[in-house]
């Protein structure tokens, strides 16, 4: 392959490092000359948030907590808590990552789930006030390079959605604790309902699991409708599912889908069992990469 051959690809470094996969490359030149074109105007950003703009592990391979783990792993949740919500985990989680389930046959075990986990959350009387101060005692990190990344699309004006089967209230204070929860980011996520004592009760609104991304109530309200112009994707995800996040783009230009497959040890099967899928739904696949550098690379390109 000469040097000539997809120059951007080559200018991103993604075909020389052993840990970016780019399955089909014409493709995903033609997806970043069409970005790198359409510039700032034409751009928005869709990602996941958990494990994809958070990290899954720090220098030395320690676990770090997602939005859920802030919960799992706080002294301020009542004792019952933590083995309660590892029984629904170790219940649903291997259904939901499952290659030998359909979507449909998942969807109804989701929705259990969640319902579980909601009447879990209603038993264990926390507050407003103790979700804050979970979030500041918890070891989450926002990957490596994630706010130089955020800092820059606010200052070009990039809108951000952040799509998430989390946590809502969790994601907007750690957001909120790295100072990057700024005009130009928009969260959907489950976002807690309080009662008159300010003690969670469930989720607000209908649940965002990992297989209704595309179906949320965000797809059919104006929000992708008053992107007037920015029919341009950058999609940022972890899991399979989040492939979907950008379906309601009217108009969609070039949407790139860049995919961190994370090794997330006993949880999941391993990386390389998992990598041929995550080829075929990504167009970018990074490797237990624990930095946003590769996303980065594509916005520095526009300045």
């Amino acid at each position: 392959m000469s040097s000539r051959t997809f120059p951007l690809l080559r200018q991103l470094g993604y075909l020389e490092k052993n840990h970016v996969r780019v399955k089909d490359p014409v493709k995903t030149e033609e997806l970043l000359q069409r970005l790198i074109s359409g510039g700032f105007p034409k751009l928005q950003i869709v990602a996941d948030f958990d494990y994809t703009l958070t990290r899954v592990h720090d220098e030395t391979g320690k676990r770090l907590h997602c939005s859920w783990g802030v919960l799992d792993n706080s002294p301020l949740m009542p004792e019952f808590y933590r083995p309660e919500s590892k029984v629904l985990l170790d219940k649903y989680y291997p259904v939901e990552i499952s290659p030998h389930l359909t979507e449909q046959e998942k969807i109804p075990q989701m929705v259990d789930w969640y319902k579980q986990v909601q009447e879990l959350l209603a038993r264990s009387r926390i507050t407003s006030i103790s979700v804050r101060q979970m979030v500041e005692e918890s070891n989450t990190q926002l990957r490596i390079g994630t706010e130089s990344l955020l800092a820059s699309l606010e200052a070009s004006e990039v809108p951000v959605l952040v799509f998430s089967a989390g946590m809502g209230d969790i994601l907007m204070h750690i957001l909120r604790k790295f100072q990057l929860y700024s005009p130009n980011v928009k969260i959907v996520s489950n976002f807690f309902k309080y009662d008159y004592e300010d003690c969670v009760v469930g989720f607000e609104n209908e649940t965002i699991h990992m297989f209704n991304k595309n179906e949320n109530v965000i797809h059919s309200s104006p929000y992708f409708k008053n992107m007037s112009g920015r029919n341009n994707v950058i999609l940022l995800g972890d899991s399979l599912g989040d492939i979907k996040m950008a379906h309601g783009v009217p108009d969609p230009g070039a949407i790139l889908k860049i995919g961190f497959l994370n090794d997330k040890g006993s949880l999941l099967p391993q990386v390389e069992e998992r990598l041929s899928s995550y080829e075929e739904a990504f167009d970018v696949v990074l490797i237990d990469d624990q930095t946003m550098d590769a996303p980065m690379a594509i916005v520095k390109l526009m300045l």
